[in-house]
């Protein structure tokens, strides 16, 4: 087994995945804060973490829309959720 490797990490609670993550991958004065990211409402953040498997925080885009969308002689306002402002423009 590859010192990186792990066995069970998908039944490892989030707290020790992120632990295991830090110790294994993430260089010493460069802590990301997974944390930051996760929702004030435990109970949805649970929601949230069950729509993928070994989740560890969520990911923020922005949420725009691009008017003046016409498709099939009807107008549309298309959201969109990219960081590419030039897209959504």
């Amino acid at each position: 087994m590859h010192s990186n490797s792990i066995a069970g990490f998908s039944k490892l609670p989030k707290k020790d995945k992120i632990s295991w993550i830090r110790d294994h991958f993430v260089s010493v004065g460069s802590d990301p804060e997974f944390e930051a990211f996760w929702l004030k409402d435990a109970q949805l953040q649970k929601v949230i973490d069950g729509f993928s498997e070994n989740t560890i925080s969520n990911f923020v885009l922005p949420y725009g829309v691009a008017p003046n969308f016409l498709i099939d002689g009807e107008m549309y306002c298309v959201p969109m959720v990219i960081e590419e402002s030039s897209v959504v423009a």
